[in-house]
């Protein structure tokens, strides 16, 4: 039998949509799946070392990426309305004090970065749950919020400046390219795995109970309400199948994203 070794993240959407890969429900097509469950930024730097076969990245990273990986149409999360949000506790938008961010090569960064081109945002990078429990401890911080916990910052006290999403949607009328899944050029992987996630997607919308319990195991926020609308609004007809519209949506953005990084590069050299 093949050895895939895998990378996703233990966010509910993730986990639901490779369940039945996960729990063996599916046909593998003669592969077995070695699974690491790691953040998204961890994700984002094994991506750039090479270090697994197939493994969910930011789209912000693929630039980095690209010579070894090549994106999946299908076990993505693009979307509308589901975007980083720009939060604080107490006060407002301070664009001269320390933003947290969930990681240097997220879309989330990213985003924040196309929200306020105008200045230089001070950042420091956290783990995405680390960085929502400082702010929830700490009056004054402000940071960018993903995941999960865009469904609980009001209850935990924080306050929204800007929905990083709605931003990039109002101003360039595309959908959101959030995470994809990546697979290694040399294994000729793309085909095969774009099939076994969507078969696995329909095993999990037919055995939702199941599914929803190995979401569990592993989601930060255990309640089922939450978990139950993380899933939702990240996991769309775009994650079984990157259309025309979808695919139009990530060209843009990683055209947009090129140009940022020629940019800032460009002004790191003068």
């Amino acid at each position: 039998m093949k050895r895939i070794r895998l990378g996703i993240s233990p966010c509910p959407n993730d986990v639901f949509l490779f369940s039945g890969i996960l729990l063996n429900r599916v046909d593998n097509q003669g592969y077995d799946f070695d699974v690491v469950y790691e953040d998204v930024e961890n994700l984002n730097r094994r991506a750039q070392n090479g270090d697994l076969d197939v493994i969910k990245i930011s789209y912000a990273n693929y630039v980095r990426c690209a010579v070894t990986y090549e994106l999946l149409a299908s076990g993505g999360a693009l979307g509308r309305g589901c975007g980083p949000l720009l939060l604080s506790h107490g006060g407002g938008w301070d664009e001269t004090a320390e933003v947290l961010v969930p990681g240097e090569f997220t879309t989330a960064n990213f985003l924040l970065d196309y929200y306020w081109a105008k200045n230089t945002v001070c950042k420091r990078f956290l783990p995405f749950d680390t960085l929502y429990e400082e702010m929830r401890r700490t009056p004054g911080t402000q940071g960018v919020v993903i995941h999960e916990k865009r469904f609980t910052y009001e209850q935990d006290g924080l306050t929204l400046i800007q929905d990083l999403g709605q931003y990039w949607e109002e101003t360039t009328g595309f959908a959101i390219p959030l995470g994809a899944i990546a697979a290694r050029r040399t294994l000729g992987l793309k085909e095969t795995m774009e099939a076994l996630i969507r078969e696995s997607l329909r095993w999990a919308e037919a055995n939702r109970p199941e599914a929803l319990s190995l979401c569990q195991q592993h989601a930060q926020d255990l309640n089922e309400r939450v978990i139950e609308a993380h899933i939702a609004l990240y996991v769309n007809d775009y994650s079984r199948n990157l259309d025309a519209k979808g695919q139009a949506a990530v060209d843009f953005f990683l055209q947009r994203q090129r140009e940022f990084l020629a940019h800032k590069n460009e002004k790191a050299a003068r």
